[in-house]
């Protein structure tokens, strides 16, 4: 262990140099003040948040800013995530990233409207060479907008290494947002874990942090542990409920980085400068995820489980401490942002006197899916193979169940498991699993067919049926009726559903001719925008396709005057 003085001073150095280092002159992404909404690796459903979120006071239509010279390296239209997002590649390794725009300037619009043009599509995913659309530093590459799945108008930016792609934390490169508020620590928990960093069940108890103006504290300063949390090889571990807001805003944004010291020893510690996106869904392991998932408490661990690949903790401990039972142990949490504001916890903790002999051996059953292994569970004509990493904790499978449930619906899943079921149907796509998950929400899973079997990859738990898509998507005008004859205004919408997989495809032709169809995600609306020359009787016609296959169509003819 290190003494905690010199580590603190030590990696307090190193990032203060690390800033000064990595600190280039870029252009703001706005030429509005960088109030944030959400910071870098904020804890999300499933995901760490890779950017930050930059408010734009409620509206949409503010120019966007390259912030140094390079070129534009892809470009994707999507109704949902993103929205419509441009990268830009720079000299120095860096790619940067403006999601969830209202549109691309002229040039650049010009550029994607070809495309889809060509390919039929309004969702396209575009790559381009160094030579393709330079762009120059402070250069209008479009405007902030709310496309996707964007539920308030902002710039979602982020920061990536281009080569491995892996998101950096934007706050460590100099952009200009102001931060003097300290972290605030909430709560802490305390486990009992395994000598791998899993918890054991039924062990854990919590207390309230009573926040001071200058210090925090618990309630009596001092934490009393039942004997029965230890196991003969394992230990105890923390987690701390921290959030941290940033000036102009009271939004409840993410921990930057934290450590735990015992007894004047550091035996953990994160810092949040960059996270892959091959990782991200490991936010499951690193927050207590049923605090998350139940009370939105936001639950940093400091410990690790062995099978966390995360690149941000500060060394290799998994942070299980090996408690001397009837001793007084003083704990010390320190957790900082970016700017250095810190917040410091101190209080003591000591475990009951107990028998060492009746200490529970590491628990073990064959029932149990274990992060670290494979598991291959067959009843009758269902056959469920379960990868390394599907848990990030140990699991009970019950065989009994598989034909109807796997696993407990709280409990999220890091990899995709397969179900196989082995049943003669007519092989047409047309079947699907329909899944229900955490707090009853409603999945639906794709089939894949192979010889005789159906077979199927969740990335969920939960209770789930065989069902069999027929039915159409249904399609609706809005503002107009099959009826309408003449069309005055700009443009003809539409929304489309589909009660089960989703809509898959859709088609808008005009006279026969394709023509773009914008779909905005979040309102299941189709919009078809027309221009001011564009009139005459025209024959409309909208095909829609759901995943299962099945297939829409409406027809109709207008007059544009």
């Amino acid at each position: 262990m290190i003494k905690c003085f010199f580590f603190v001073f030590f990696c307090a150095t190193l990032t203060i140099n690390a800033q000064k280092a990595i600190k280039p002159n870029y252009h703001p992404p706005l030429k509005i003040p960088l109030i944030l909404a959400s910071n870098f690796g904020e804890l999300r459903p499933n995901h760490f948040h890779m950017g930050i979120d930059i408010k734009t006071k409620g509206k949409t239509g503010f120019r966007l800013y390259s912030i140094e010279d390079g070129f534009v390296s892809r470009i994707k239209v999507s109704p949902f995530g993103y929205g419509n997002v441009i990268y830009i590649d720079h000299p120095n390794g860096i790619t940067s990233v403006y999601a969830h725009c209202l549109e691309f300037n002229v040039a650049i619009d010009s550029i994607v409207k070809s495309f889809q043009s060509k390919s039929e599509k309004f969702e396209v995913d575009l790559h381009f060479l160094k030579g393709d659309i330079p762009l120059k530093r402070g250069q209008i590459i479009g405007f902030s907008g709310n496309s996707g799945g964007s539920t308030a108008p902002h710039l979602h930016f982020e920061l990536r290494n281009t080569e491995s792609e892996h998101a950096l934390n934007p706050l460590l490169f100099g952009f200009d947002i102001e931060d003097h508020q300290r972290p605030e620590i909430r709560g802490v928990k305390v486990y009992g874990l395994t000598k791998d960093g899993y918890r054991i069940k039924n062990r854990s108890l919590k207390r309230v942090v009573e926040r001071g103006k200058t210090t925090n504290s618990i309630s009596g300063e001092v934490i009393r542990i039942p004997f029965n949390y230890l196991s003969k090889t394992g230990g105890i571990g923390f987690a701390f409920d921290v959030i941290d807001r940033l000036d102009g805003a009271s939004n409840k944004c993410g921990l930057y980085g934290s450590y735990l010291i015992i007894d004047g020893d550091t035996i953990f510690g994160q810092k949040t400068k960059r996270v892959p996106f091959a990782s991200t869904r490991y936010v499951n392991s690193h927050k207590d995820f049923q605090e998350y998932a139940i009370l939105k408490k936001k639950f940093h661990k400091a410990f690790r489980t062995k099978e966390n690949p995360l690149p941000i903790y500060i060394n290799d401990n998994l942070g299980v401490f090996k408690p001397v039972p009837d001793k007084k142990h003083k704990v010390k949490y320190v957790a900082f942002d970016v700017k250095m504001n810190t917040s410091i916890l101190e209080f003591d903790f000591i475990v009951e006197k107990g028998n060492l002999l009746k200490l529970l051996p590491e628990i073990r059953d064959s029932s149990l899916l274990m992060p670290s292994e494979t598991k291959l569970v067959i009843n009758g004509d269902v056959r469920v193979e379960f990868g390394r990493s599907t848990t990030y904790e140990p699991l009970s499978i019950s065989q009994k169940l598989i034909g109807s449930k796997i696993g407990v619906t709280s409990v999220p899943v890091q990899n995709v498991y397969k179900i196989i079921i082995n049943r003669e149907v007519i092989q047409d796509g047309s079947h699907y699993l329909k899944m229900t998950t955490a707090k009853g929400k409603t999945r639906f899973v794709n089939v894949m067919y192979d010889r005789d079997m159906l077979v199927f990859e969740p990335k969920y738990f939960g209770n789930y049926t065989l069902v069999r898509d027929t039915i159409s998507p249904v399609i609706t005008p809005i503002q107009f009726s099959k009826n309408s004859t003449v069309l005055n205004g700009g443009k003809l919408q539409w929304t489309i559903r589909d009660n089960s997989t989703g809509i898959d495809d859709y088609d808008l032709f005009i006279d026969g001719k394709w023509v773009l169809l914008e779909y905005d995600g979040k309102k299941s609306r189709f919009t078809y925008r027309r221009k001011p020359s564009f009139k005459g009787v025209k024959s409309i016609r909208l095909v829609a396709s759901d995943s299962c296959g099945n297939r829409q169509e409406w027809k109709t003819k207008l007059e544009f005057k």
